[in-house]
């Protein structure tokens, strides 16, 4: 398989292009790209209702754009190239395990199969801001980290650390270092010393990279760090840099830039389906990312709310008559990579959505819940970064009960079906980063995960224990055993 050492080559003498013309030339690829496959999808808009052969035909459609067009360089203004057997042998090649953490803490991460019998992965954590206003971020991480389930915690990133404004490299780098041996303490308290740690960046030049390196009090090699392909199919020499260091360090790699945006460059909802797959396969190939977010529907990658797909494509008759949100093509993603790779995925596509619903209320828990069980029949595992244990641990529940219950794909659509009817008229239309009220309101925002968690007591709410009962007995209506 092509070394990284290889492409930082390829990336130094690549053909060079001007950054705009290469991204004027991704719409006119990707329509060559649809017509050719074939992959103009005028099919039903629910959920798995998508034939094997148009996700062969879109990864297909994903590897002939990375022989025609490879991956743009920001750093340098040049094309790193592949051929299709450089492409094929790497799909082949990407590992279906991946060993993190250490100790009685060490996990096997499994890229699951669509249907797949084995317990899903779960990373928690954090992917978000932080603020030192809030409780101490040990506290924080020891309550995630106390969910048994939880394989990976992940980390947060800081506009301030020890009162001090982060800005420029050297309080970057000195952000860094915090972060990891905040995250040390975090799992350490919560009994899991050997718990895998992933480093999310606080800024993504090659000194603050990989400043946390430290297996005394930061990164260990049983630790991972978030190495993300940039919009637009690009990917920079800092990035690049920072993936040949822990290479050879040892430390796993995780993709969090494995979607696109609908309407970007790249062209509509088969262009974007298009870009997703081939990103994940680049990551692989750039930056040994062995665990990826794929198809992340919180970033309106390849799926998109009733609304917005009202404007695209539907008019509002049919979109009423349809109901449901749109996610045929986050779909075609996973099982594309399922099917043509050796990918470990994670995700949480939501078929139902999350806008305007309270973290702790019946109809939020119940829009989760259905969440994870079309990923655990999906085929992904889960990735809950910005829960609560509480909501880890009953992620893995429904979950669990989701295999053993025997849930197939065809049973899927009568499942969401059925939860959109009890949620309808309560969730608002389109896709809500929570993230950015933490830098509006922190107090607010930290107040969606109090409205779930005690974090005094170490405890569920209520409010969230009460509601969590009546979503359990629907679910065991349904056929799930848990209660």
């Amino acid at each position: 398989m092509i070394s990284l050492l290889e492409v930082a080559e390829r990336a130094r003498s690549g053909p060079k292009m001007d950054e705009k013309k290469w991204n004027l030339s991704l719409f006119r690829k990707m329509q060559e790209l649809t017509k050719e496959h074939d992959l103009v999808y005028s099919g039903p808009e629910l959920f798995f209702d998508v034939d094997d052969s148009y996700c062969d035909a879109a990864f297909q459609a994903a590897v002939d754009f990375l022989v025609d067009m490879g991956v743009y360089c920001v750093t340098s203004n040049r094309v790193i190239q592949f051929t299709e057997d450089e492409v094929r042998e790497a799909a082949r090649e990407a590992p279906k395990e991946a060993i993190v953490g250490e100790g009685r803490d060490v996990r096997v991460i499994r890229k699951r199969e669509v249907e797949d019998r084995k317990p899903v992965s779960i990373i928690t954590g954090g992917h978000c801001p932080w603020f030192e206003d809030l409780m101490p971020l040990p506290l924080f991480v020891k309550s995630l980290a106390g969910a048994g389930r939880a394989d990976i915690v992940e980390g947060f990133n800081f506009i301030k650390v020890d009162g001090r404004d982060v800005y420029d490299l050297p309080m970057a780098a000195y952000a860094a270092k915090r972060e990891l041996a905040w995250m040390r303490e975090g799992v350490q308290k919560a009994g899991r010393p050997g718990m895998a740690i992933t480093y999310y960046p606080i800024l993504t030049e090659a000194s603050t990279l990989i400043a946390p390196i430290d297996p005394v009090s930061g990164l260990r090699r049983t630790d991972g760090i978030l190495l993300s392909t940039l919009p637009d199919m690009k990917v920079e020499y800092d990035l690049l840099t920072a993936a040949i260091v822990y290479e050879e360090y040892g430390s796993f790699k995780q993709n969090g830039g494995a979607f696109a945006y609908i309407g970007g460059f790249c062209g509509g909802v088969e262009g974007a389906i298009i870009e997703t797959i081939a990103k994940a396969l680049a990551a692989w190939m750039v930056y040994r990312d062995v665990i990826q977010y794929s198809g992340e529907p919180t970033r309106l990658s390849v799926w998109t709310t009733i609304e917005e797909r009202m404007k695209m494509e539907k008019t509002k008759v049919e979109a009423a008559q349809e109901g449901l949100p749109i996610v045929w093509s986050a779909f075609t993603v996973h099982n594309a990579l399922c099917r043509n790779s050796n990918i470990i995925r994670f995700g949480l596509l939501s078929p139902i959505g999350l806008g305007g619903l309270e973290t702790d209320s019946e109809e939020r828990l119940l829009a989760n819940s259905v969440a994870y069980i079309a990923n655990t029949v999906l085929g992904a595992n889960l990735g809950l970064v910005r829960w609560t244990a509480a909501e880890i641990e009953f992620a893995a529940e429904v979950s669990d009960a989701t295999i053993k219950a025997g849930i197939k794909r065809e049973d899927i659509r009568d499942i969401v079906q059925k939860a959109y009817e009890r949620v309808r008229g309560k969730v608002a239309p389109g896709v809500y980063d929570e993230r950015m009220l933490a830098y509006r309101d922190s107090q607010a925002w930290f107040g969606t995960f109090q409205r779930c968690y005690d974090f005094v007591r170490q405890r569920p709410t209520k409010s969230y224990l009460e509601n969590r009962e009546k979503v359990r007995k629907y679910l065991t209506d349904l056929g799930l055993e848990l209660i």
